[in-house]
């Protein structure tokens, strides 16, 4: 098998802490995604999290972003949080309908469970998890947070139905990396709400990065893709963690559109454990 394709990108685009640093200080808030492509290859939306957005909005996004960018929107909560998966099939396949309009630059579509989603409620999953290839060829993953869950009988159940499990590297979560089908996705969180400001890394956490990059480089000999998204907790400035991991996996990354100068480390920055 050819070596799997490698996405790494930030959770987000809109981020104001960002300007004058990842982008140039005059940039519009509708610029940003173009710079943010000419960046990086790929996106998780987490605007999708708190509400389907218009098809004409969707539209706009593939417009003017290029070619081979890929986008992998987040399953608003109302139906994995709110609802817990219960009676969402209606709900979900017009959120993947609107989607579609990116057309071939959707990537897989998360399913991020909350905290509250545990093993009683196994019933849902086993209920809406087989229906999802039948959405073929858009492609699901899920993210659990709740221990309770992690089991090999869910890993199995993933396996059967061709749907990833997210490996997330997450404060209140064991971290475990098992592939469920042909591609990996890894989310790479931290620990909420540490840092005041997102705009420069704070948090030196070289060596986990090292382990994942071992992970990516395993992952990529078996898999067909790769998808690593870096939230902005987890060092304190996703773009510049995923420069990190980048330099480690033998990728250049591109220069920041609005960045002169290298990133810079709080040494009074306490480290996590």
């Amino acid at each position: 098998m050819a070596e799997g394709v490698l996405r790494i990108g930030t959770m987000g685009w809109t981020y104001a802490d960002w300007q004058g640093v990842f982008y140039p200080p005059s940039v519009s808030a509708e610029n940003r995604l173009k710079l943010y492509a000419s960046t990086l290859g790929a996106v998780e939306i987490d605007s999708t999290f708190y509400a389907c957005p218009r098809e004409s909005v969707v539209e706009t996004w593939g417009k003017i972003t290029p070619q081979n960018f890929v986008f992998c929107p987040k399953v608003p909560r109302s139906l994995t949080h709110d609802r817990k998966l219960q009676n969402v099939w209606p709900d979900l396949q017009q959120f993947v309908a609107v989607m579609r309009r990116l057309g071939p630059k959707l990537g897989p579509v998360l399913l991020q469970l909350g905290p509250g989603f545990t093993r009683e409620d196994w019933p849902a999953l086993r209920t809406l998890i087989p229906l999802l290839p039948t959405l073929a060829p858009t492609r699901f993953v899920l993210e659990v947070r709740h221990r309770s869950l992690l089991q090999q009988s869910l890993i199995q159940f993933l396996h059967e139905h061709h749907v990833a499990l997210a490996a997330a590297d997450y404060a209140l979560m064991p971290r475990q990396f098992t592939t469920t089908t042909d591609f990996a996705y890894i989310r790479l969180i931290g620990r909420h709400g540490q840092f005041e400001h997102i705009n420069r890394i704070q948090q030196d956490r070289s060596s986990d990065l090292d382990r994942w990059a071992e992970a990516i480089r395993k992952a990529q000999a078996h898999t067909n893709a790769v998808y690593v998204f870096v939230n902005n907790d987890y060092e304190g400035y996703s773009p510049g963690t995923c420069s990190r991991l980048m330099e480690r996996l033998g990728t250049a990354a591109k220069p920041e559109p609005g960045r002169l100068q290298g990133i810079l480390f709080d040494e009074e920055a306490a480290p996590w454990n």
